[in-house]
């Protein structure tokens, strides 16, 4: 009665840790990302595909409203972002994809007009879309270069904030929709005639900002002023990154499901992501890739056993090679041992035959001395107690008994 007892209290405590299990998995379904800015999306569209074939529920991480994504990340308001590929290695932050190229877009007041031709951006009024980490970057470098410390730079929280001068957009060319765009503003190229350093902003800030590159928005791309001809600008890609200890299987869900449903990501947003896919080279990521998109990546390469299948051959056929000697040694040491036992035996019939019955004394003395020998070998392991031990006993016996 007591058996089945315990029996069953160990079946109720295995279904109860199921079910607590079960339960965590639930919970830890939920990712929240921190969306893109003036990116309208329908993310009810969006999730249906992610619900219906990874189980992962992403929700909006409210709370980071205004934070830059790395910020929102490390301040663990945050399990997902969107951030330039240009941005310095965060520690616990991890890649998950490349998702899109972000393009520099930038757009001045059409009224604006320098206080001085060689340093544009003295006293101008900046806002940066998304607090962009790459726009931040870009504009110290173009400030430094203009002999401008970083606090003489005004930036503000937003576009609509007073005059503002210039606006900064890092994101996909989308031109179905520039929400970032501000009547009464016209996009600027680099090589615009008034820079003093356009040859610098186009192709000199790659070198000093790793991963950006020069870029070119095409004439007429953007219904927007100032599009009436080629903008050069700069760009990075944009990486999809998250938290190291989101779970792995999360992760792994999430790539699954952005990489073989990208056709129907696409067919909602080409401009986000179009530009994904699974042959990119990791090395060129400015964040290590997650656990979770390391296991997908590789989940057609051979298993352990197929990666070291020679190697485990040839470690079978040295073990076989081993036991075979083993077997082959324990076989000649109990031979040697049966040859030693045989000399015994004849040592003993030797006794017997030098009886004439005047000797017996000396013989029985000398067969004592025998047996000692041959139990003495014994305790040495020279000699085994096997049935040839016995039968050399029998004779010893049977001899003593003749004298």
């Amino acid at each position: 009665m007591e058996l089945k007892l315990a029996y069953f209290r160990r079946i109720g405590i295995l279904l109860l840790t199921l079910a607590v299990l079960s339960a965590c998995d639930e919970l830890d379904s939920e990712v929240r990302l921190l969306p893109p800015a003036y990116q309208n999306v329908d993310g009810d569209a969006l999730q249906a595909i992610f619900a219906e074939r990874s189980g992962v529920e992403l929700t909006v991480a409210t709370s980071a409203t205004r934070m830059s994504a790395l910020d929102a990340l490390t301040n663990d308001v945050a399990d997902l972002a969107l951030v330039e590929n240009s941005a310095s290695f965060t520690p616990g932050v991890r890649a998950v994809l490349p998702v899109y190229q972000s393009v520099l877009h930038v757009i001045a007041r059409k009224d604006f007009k320098p206080r001085d031709t060689s340093q544009p951006l003295k006293g101008a009024t900046i806002y940066i879309a998304d607090n962009s980490g790459a726009g931040h970057k870009v504009l110290e470098v173009v400030a430094k270069r203009q002999g401008l410390a970083p606090d003489q730079l005004i930036f503000v929280d937003s576009p609509d904030s007073g005059d503002v001068d210039f606006i900064l957009y890092f994101g996909p060319i989308n031109p179905d929709d520039p929400a970032w765009y501000r009547p009464g503003y016209e996009l600027v190229s680099l090589e615009k005639r008034l820079n003093p350093q356009s040859e610098f902003d186009r192709d000199g800030v790659g070198y000093i900002i790793p991963k950006m590159h020069a870029a070119i928005i095409p004439a007429l791309t953007y219904d927007i002023p100032g599009n009436e001809e080629p903008i050069v600008t700069v760009a990075a890609n944009t990486l999809l990154v998250a938290r190291s200890n989101v779970p792995v299987r999360l992760i792994y869900e999430l790539t699954k499901t952005l990489i073989e449903q990208k056709p129907r990501f696409t067919a909602i947003a080409p401009h986000l992501f179009g530009d994904i896919n699974e042959s990119f080279d990791p090395l060129e990521l400015s964040f290590p890739l997650h656990a979770g998109t390391r296991f997908y990546l590789h989940r057609d390469e051979p298993g352990l056993l197929e990666r070291y299948a020679e190697t485990i051959n040839l470690l079978v056929y040295v073990v076989f090679l081993l036991l075979s000697a083993g077997v082959a040694f324990v076989r000649w040491r109990s031979h040697r041992k049966k040859d030693r036992i045989d000399t015994f035996y004849v040592r003993a019939l030797g006794i017997q035959e030098q009886a004439n019955g005047e000797n017996t004394q000396e013989l029985l003395a000398q067969l004592s001395a025998l047996e000692q020998e041959a139990f003495q070998s014994l305790i040495d392991e020279k000699l085994s107690a096997n049935e040839s031990f016995r039968i050399f006993t029998d004779l010893v016996t049977r001899v003593r008994a003749g004298l």
